[in-house]
């Protein structure tokens, strides 16, 4: 009595120059990253008396830790020309200087750039407000004839401020959002545009 016969495998199979079916599998890395929320006062180049804004602009950005890094090690480092005791104050220093208005004037105060805390990925939220009711696009004129002047001057510190907007303003996940006060809009249906409108009626 015999069993039912085997079929060898195919010989390349068996043979040893043959090669394995491999294939590459790109290990996916999550992780949980988080800072401590660990509130600090202000430093003195930061503190607002009598604050209060009609208006706000926040640029956002969401980065890797590692263009995070990039980032902290801006607005912490010497600005060349030793324009201020570090970038962040030079950052505060241009928006502050943006002329709007008639006669123009500075019409901005740079609150701060912050970063989120309690998220597995980096994310910043920089802040100036507006002292002077002033257009969105009367504000964007401002920023890009102060930043053609400033480029105009002598190299270092420009090129710097450049750096970060591209890390700031560059991105995939970068936003600019434009907050008014509401109580200065007051009633929709009266003041909101045609679409509005017709959405709440």
């Amino acid at each position: 009595m015999t069993g039912p016969s085997i079929v060898r495998p195919p010989a390349d199979l068996l043979g040893p120059s043959s090669t394995p079916e491999v294939r590459t599998l790109i290990a996916e890395v999550r992780s949980d990253a988080s800072l401590d929320f660990d509130p600090k006062a202000a430093p003195a180049a930061l503190l607002l008396n009598n604050v209060a804004f009609g208006a706000l602009v926040q640029w956002r950005v969401d980065v890797s830790w590692s263009q995070a890094q990039q980032i902290q090690q801006w607005l912490i480092g010497a600005p060349a020309g030793a324009v201020a005791p570090n970038r962040q104050v030079a950052l505060k220093d241009f928006f502050e200087n943006l002329q709007a208005g008639a006669p123009p004037g500075p019409f901005l105060e740079y609150v701060g750039t912050y970063l989120t805390a309690n998220i597995s990925h980096a994310s910043y939220t920089l802040i100036v407000g507006m002292r002077v009711p002033i257009r969105q696009d009367v504000y964007q004129a401002a920023f890009q004839s102060g930043l053609t002047a400033l480029l105009g001057g002598p190299p270092g510190w420009p090129g710097e401020l450049v750096s970060f907007l591209k890390m700031m303003l560059n991105q995939p996940t970068s936003r600019e959002e434009f907050l008014t006060l509401a109580s200065n809009i007051g009633n929709l249906a009266t003041n909101g545009p045609p679409l509005i409108k017709t959405l709440i009626t």
